[in-house]
């Protein structure tokens, strides 16, 4: 292999900070990440991380893009899944935990009170295109079937659902649950679609 040109030697740098950046951003959310940890876990300088990208929330900005675009497109494949209702839900609620390793609701922190307003319109439409719009659809569909109740909105249960997996995305392990993150979707699953009572 030959040695690469300055162009591709610029694309793959532009990768590991995308990379390193989004594992401490996800991690440690936005505020408490900072340029020169994201350079130093790249193995570049900070002026070099500049040279990509002018400050940390553009550089905050293009980690969820990319994030979000690859999660929406494997939410889209479930939904287009002919199978049963707690067999899709449960499913996309898996790939956004194995896809999105953080707290969604420090996302949604970070960026209603870390961005400048002209990013956090951005930002919001991302954030719901991503997770709040595949629920939406998946219950639109759900309605479609007669399978809501008359009462429920597919838009209240589709907040229903990201509010309640909230939890599930925190990644302090310390005090975390046994059972196989699976079951305990599962379980959930089985709770939102059927309720507790007999």
């Amino acid at each position: 292999m030959g040695k690469l040109t300055r162009k591709e030697e610029m694309q793959l740098t532009r990768k590991k900070i995308l990379k390193e950046a989004q594992i401490l951003f996800m991690q440690k959310g936005y505020k408490s990440t900072s340029t020169r940890e994201i350079a130093q876990q790249s193995k570049i300088t900070q002026p070099a991380l500049y040279h990509h990208f002018k400050d940390k929330e553009t550089l905050y900005i293009e980690v969820i893009r990319e994030l979000t675009t690859s999660v929406k497109k494997e939410l889209d494949k479930i939904l287009k899944k002919e199978t049963d209702p707690e067999t899709k839900l449960s499913g996309m609620i898996l790939t956004l935990i194995d896809l999105h390793p953080t707290n969604i609701m420090l996302m949604i922190h970070d960026i209603l009170n870390e961005m400048q307003p002209e990013n956090q319109y951005l930002l919001f439409q991302l954030s719901q295109d991503t997770y709040s719009r595949p629920f939406d659809d998946f219950f639109t569909e759900m309605q479609e079937k007669g399978l809501l109740r008359p009462e429920v909105s597919a838009r209240a249960a589709a907040k229903f659902v990201v509010t309640s997996i909230s939890p599930m995305f925190n990644g302090n392990q310390k005090f975390a649950s046994k059972t196989p993150m699976s079951e305990q979707v599962r379980e959930l699953t089985d709770f939102m679609l059927h309720g507790v009572f007999k």
